[in-house]
């Protein structure tokens, strides 16, 4: 492990010293605001000059955020948008698998039953979050305490892994691939059960699974699926077999794989045995002297230096010349009563996904107390009975976290529309002069908030997100101006039109129609065109501040009743115009000043009106036309 000094800072993290390096890369201690220990990758510029991989890079680490285990170094944080993009994650002090069995040998047996435990626990919490770590192998593997760590989600995949070479340079270390993505085939999460099965060898012998020639032959051996599986240790062949199967589809799921892991003892070897060596009870005979069939057979039956396997069926009929059928000597057994006979019958067909015979598996593939058959005996071990596994237990999945409560809730928009509409009627100047702030405010933060959320679900959260609110706050105070400029005008004229309305067509006096159309002005600045911008900021903050079902109940409900009552009262009230005039009084006096100067026409009217209302807030220096 490098020393290498670190003395810079990369966002808020300050790096101590280089931990290690790789083809996406390199990887510092680093220590957070808090002062916790982290381990901080920073990516090579060649990956991080590849917009497009940054941007699947991104949605991969918020996907990795969702495992939760103690078997794996989480994504704590991340920033892949600056100019030096990283990832942080968990920091183990430990050594890696590697370097562990380089520097001190294999793993004892315990060791390695520990090891394919904890690496088949992670993979259940990483396969149930929908990630595939395509990267397994042991210099990703930290041994904390004896207990292995994943470290280094195998990200590589999203700068093009699958191709085997990329401006002349392999990605992932080809003794741990799976044959699918050396085929550039479709991956789903079986290649991290092979990745798993080739580090658990690595661990045991001390070795490569597929040997350590060049390239090409090792890529070979993977495709061929031959694994130097003879060098691994009796009773850990065929859960190796299971988990570096060539196939895809013939490999145990990581849940599956974990159940068959947790049956393995290093003291059991399971062998098959001729009719001489049977034991008494009928069960499997267990030896001090590993026998297995992958032993070299001789021509004559005898177990010889030449190497050798037996075909798929156990059978020895291509390896032997055809001999008579002879009656086998049956070993003496216990007297056994009459009630506890069973009828002979023909044995039953092996599971397609049991073990190899010959090798430790879990209890319901284990081989049943049988008894050979003549008939099919041909110079060699009788065909075992398995019993027929029961059905399958449902997977194990983590119960997935909860999705946090989002909702729009537009009957409490609504509601609160109802009171502010209602308050515009019994203070009609106060609360349209607050209903425009009120409108405006909420356009700056729906233009700025709608464009965060854009961004992030493009490319993720980033650290720069404040910068850009910060920087992009002037357009959208600018925008939000313009926008309402418009639209006030327009809610303006829907309040003459209810007036007229209300005082015409409904026989209401002049000042009551008028308190009525303020609460119009008020209603039109959300419900006429222009007015979604602010809908969805109120949507928004709803959302982001009622956080279950019940309290927006409750909240509709205080609402509602504060918004029947507002409304009574305005009906039943008459309005104050605080702090301008009524609207009879003052149009009266203005129309007076019009026909003093000649100017009595429509438009003079409104303007005059409206200079009026300025003049008496004190925003009079804006009536230009005045």
């Amino acid at each position: 492990m490098s020393a290498t000094e670190a003395p810079e800072r990369i966002g808020p993290y300050r790096l101590l010293r280089q931990l290690g390096e790789g083809g996406m890369g390199v990887v510092y201690l680093g220590l957070d605001e808090e002062g916790r220990e982290v381990a901080v990758k920073v990516l090579h510029p060649h990956v991080a000059s590849d917009l497009k991989a940054r941007d699947r890079l991104t949605r991969e680490v918020e996907t990795m955020r969702r495992v939760r285990s103690k078997r794996v170094a989480e994504v704590v944080d991340a920033d892949l948008t600056g100019a030096a993009p990283y990832i942080v994650t968990r920091y183990a002090p430990g050594r890696t698998l590697e370097q562990t069995v380089l520097e001190d040998g294999p793993l004892g047996d315990d060791g390695v039953i520990r090891l394919a435990v904890g690496l088949c626990e992670a993979l259940v919490a990483i396969h149930a979050a929908d990630v595939i770590h395509r990267d397994l192998k042991p210099a990703n593997v930290m041994l904390v305490d004896g207990e292995p760590l994943v470290i280094d989600f195998g990200i590589a995949h999203l700068v093009n892994a699958t191709r085997l070479t990329q401006t002349g340079m392999f990605v992932g270390t080809p003794g741990y691939l799976a044959p699918e993505i050396i085929r550039d085939t479709e991956i789903t999460q079986a290649a991290d059960v092979h990745a798993l099965g080739a580090t658990v060898f690595f661990a045991a012998t001390g070795k490569a699974p597929f040997g350590s020639g060049t390239f090409e032959s090792v890529c070979y051996n993977i495709l061929e699926g031959k694994a130097q599986i003879d060098l691994a240790p009796a009773w850990l062949r065929g859960w190796l077999r299971s988990a570096l199967a060539p196939e895809a589809s013939a490999r145990p799921t990581a849940v599956a794989l974990l159940e068959i892991t947790r049956t393995l003892d290093p003291s059991v070897t399971v062998l098959q045995e001729s009719p001489h060596g049977s034991p008494r009870d009928g069960g499997t005979r267990i030896l001090d002297s590993t026998r297995v069939l992958d032993e070299p057979v001789r021509g004559d039956g005898d177990r010889g230096s030449r190497t050798g396997r037996l075909p798929a069926d156990d059978s020895f009929s291509d390896l032997l010349p055809p001999v008579n059928y002879v009656e086998p000597e049956r070993p003496p057994r216990e007297p056994r009563a009459p009630k506890q006979r069973r009828p002979v019958s023909a044995p039953p067909p092996a599971h397609p996904h049991a073990p190899p015979y010959g090798q430790a598996g879990p209890p319901p593939y284990q081989p049943a107390p049988f008894q050979p058959y003549t008939d099919q005996r041909v110079a060699g071990y009788p065909e075992p009975r398995v019993a027929p596994p029961p059905a399958p237990a449902a997977p194990y999945r983590p119960e997935p976290e909860r999705a946090p409560y989002r909702a729009p809730h537009p009957v409490l928009a609504t509601l609160l529309l109802a009171t502010l509409v209602g308050l515009a009627c019994l203070l009609p100047v106060m609360v349209s002069l607050f209903a425009v702030v009120l409108v405006l405010c909420l356009r700056v933060g729906q233009y700025l908030l709608g464009d965060l959320a854009e961004r992030r679900a493009t490319r993720g959260s980033s650290g720069a997100d404040p910068l850009l609110a910060v920087l992009g706050t002037p357009w959208a105070l600018i925008k939000a101006v313009l926008a309402t400029a418009v639209q006030v005008p327009l809610a303006v004229m829907f309040a003459m039109c209810a007036w007229g309305g209300f005082h015409y067509i409904g026989g209401i006096r002049p000042d009551p129609a008028a308190a009525y159309a303020a609460g119009a002005f008020v209603a039109g600045l959300f419900i006429l065109p222009g007015g979604k911008a602010p809908r969805k900021a109120v949507s928004r903050t709803l959302s982001a501040v009622i956080r279950s079902p019940g309290a927006g109940m409750i909240t509709a409900i205080v609402v509602g009743t504060v918004a029947l009552f507002t409304v009574m009262t305005a009906l039943s009230a008459d309005a104050s115009w605080v702090p301008w005039r009524p609207p009879s009084v003052a149009v009266d006096h203005i129309v007076v000043e019009l026909k003093r100067k000649g100017q009595d026409t429509v438009v003079n009217l409104i303007g005059g009106v409206i200079g009026d209302i300025m003049d008496r807030i004190g925003l009079g220096f804006m009536t230009f036309w005045t």
